[in-house]
């Protein structure tokens, strides 16, 4: 069949012969272009609007085809010359609808989105309301995914009954069809709304989170960056298993795991046998000799160095995420300027899994989400020594705003305090997110390194390096006095401490064993107080 350039097909599913011909009648009155002729198409007894909408494809031989519901009244009068003049001036465009999304957020439902433009007359409350979004410049805006009750195209992309055989999804499916094919899907620019959508309440029905699914399975890995999740673990398989299955568990689709195995025999490499058998987008990999270190650091960096996606999330072995976490995380990325990492409030748990209270840094930072300005965040974990940002396990980063180690800040490796070296880093070139919602479990139990002696002694001089390095560097912009203040904080936090590893020292063995990160503390002592006679 010869495609006809000067013909417009309006294609209806319509089960309500009255709705159908006020619908008709409004088509009736718009202004024609001359030589442009109007081809009305009803499909009736359709099973799904997939089905009927190809089903009117394929009776026309018209260019342009306006699929729309039976409840749409166009009150435009030059509708049909608005949409054409856009379609005309730019032949990438496939697709218009008079409302849609910039970027489709991880639940694939485009009215979640944060940026939403167009309008329309709409009565889903029960009383017909102006539904108004962002405002734009410009002729049309390039969006992601359009609202479903009128959809225009120029090019003929099968409709996906082969997967949307009931009446959701099918809009946002068609948007993404569009997208797939090189086109690009916009929303016009309209001084008062096309049309009225006189719907009455919708109820969404039972199907409709199974389609969600649907679409999800179908198009997430289209849409939405890889996700690399990182499991450096040892010694800890029944954990590990737990913290596996939360990963799998996750909502968002397109993730790859990556474990690293540092164990000191093969129980763990035996249990995740069976995973590795079931899911190919688990990467494992058993070090041929353990890489040393009691932080496990070296572990995470190889882990780091496997990952092959846009973002990061790193798993400690013992610990456990939301199955919203990395969605919810995602989300914020996907529709934020300049968020370097997002975090959340992270809740404690013990050994069996039990919920237990807050400690200082783990404290909820903020009732209801936040976006937080960098430098205050920073400021505020350097000035209270306190990582409320969070372990590894709770923050979500990209990967490419990382230029050298995992842990590293401005040229020194930090060890014990890599997570927090790390995030200062993310946070010094832009702004963090907070989410309210407990989106990670924090294990607290006694075969924690946080627990370990000698990484407490470490950590205790790389607090005072991030201060110094932090001032010298200018990064969050210090004055001499905030720089003296920080260090009188460091001064009588590290004190009380150094007394207690000076009596440790008495033992020859734990001080031979040590003397280098012992010398190290006692060293950043003295030049704190050196500073601080200045």
């Amino acid at each position: 069949m010869d495609i006809n350039e000067n013909k417009i097909a309006f294609i209806y599913c319509s089960d309500n012969e009255q709705l159908l011909n006020k619908s008709i009648s409004h088509i009736s009155s718009l202004n024609i272009p001359v030589n442009y002729e109007i081809e009305i198409i009803p499909i009736r007894n359709a099973t799904s609007m997939c089905a009927g909408y190809n089903k009117g494809m394929e009776k026309t031989n018209a260019k342009y085809k306006v699929y729309l519901h039976q409840d749409v009244f166009i009150s435009n009068k030059n509708f049909i010359y608005d949409f054409l003049a856009i379609f005309k001036n730019n032949e990438q465009i496939g697709l218009l609808g008079v409302a849609g999304c910039e970027v489709l957020p991880t639940s694939g439902i485009w009215m979640d989105a944060h940026n939403k433009f167009g309008k329309f007359h709409d009565s889903h409350t029960g009383k017909m309301q102006l539904i108004s979004f962002h405002e734009f410049d410009n002729d049309y805006k390039i969006v992601q995914a359009i609202e479903g009750f009128m959809m225009i195209t120029q090019y003929d992309i099968p409709w996906r009954e082969d997967l949307f055989d009931d009446w959701h999804f099918y809009n946002v499916s068609h948007s993404v069809e569009f997208l797939r094919k090189g086109y690009s899907v916009v929303v016009p620019k309209q001084e008062e709304p096309w049309c009225m959508h006189d719907c009455g309440y919708n109820y969404l029905g039972n199907q409709y989170e199974y389609y969600r699914n649907v679409f999800l399975d179908e198009y997430s890995t289209f849409l939405y960056p890889l996700v690399s999740i990182l499991i450096p673990t040892y010694n800890r398989p029944d954990f590990l298993k737990e913290a596996l299955e939360s990963v799998l568990g996750q909502t968002y689709r397109n993730i790859e795991i990556i474990v690293c195995d540092d164990s000191t025999n093969e129980t763990t490499e035996l249990m995740i046998q069976s995973y590795l058998e079931k899911d190919s987008n688990i990467k494992y990999v058993r070090n041929p000799q353990k890489l040393g270190g009691s932080t496990g650091l070296e572990n995470c960096i190889k882990c780091f160095e496997l990952s092959t996606g846009e973002y990061i999330n790193f798993l400690n072995d013992d610990d456990l995420f939301s199955s919203v976490k990395i969605s919810s995380m995602m989300d914020y990325f996907l529709q934020f300027n300049n968020i370097k990492l997002v975090t959340s409030f992270r809740q404690l748990i013990n050994e069996q899994g039990e919920i237990l209270s807050p400690r200082r840094a783990t404290e909820k930072l903020f009732k209801i989400d936040t976006v937080v300005n960098g430098s205050v965040l920073g400021k505020f974990v350097i000035a209270n020594l306190l990582n409320v940002i969070g372990e590894p396990t709770t923050v979500l980063f990209r990967k490419s705003d990382i230029e050298e180690n995992f842990g590293t800040y401005f040229g020194r490796q930090y060890v014990p305090l890599s997570d927090i070296s790390t995030w200062l880093h993310l946070i010094h070139n832009g702004d963090a997110v907070y989410i309210a919602e407990p989106l990670s479990f924090f294990r607290w139990h006694s075969g924690q390194n946080t627990n370990d002696i000698v990484n407490m002694i470490k950590a205790t001089s790389e607090w005072y390096y991030l201060i110094k390095d932090s001032f010298t560097n200018a990064v969050f912009v210090y004055s001499s006095d905030e720089y003296k203040k920080l260090l009188n904080t460091w001064l009588s936090y590290s004190t009380r401490f150094i007394h207690n590893v000076n009596k440790l020292a008495l033992d020859h063995a734990f001080e031979k064993d040590n003397r280098s990160i012992i010398a190290e503390l006692n060293n950043c002592h003295h030049e704190c107080l050196t500073i601080l006679k200045r």
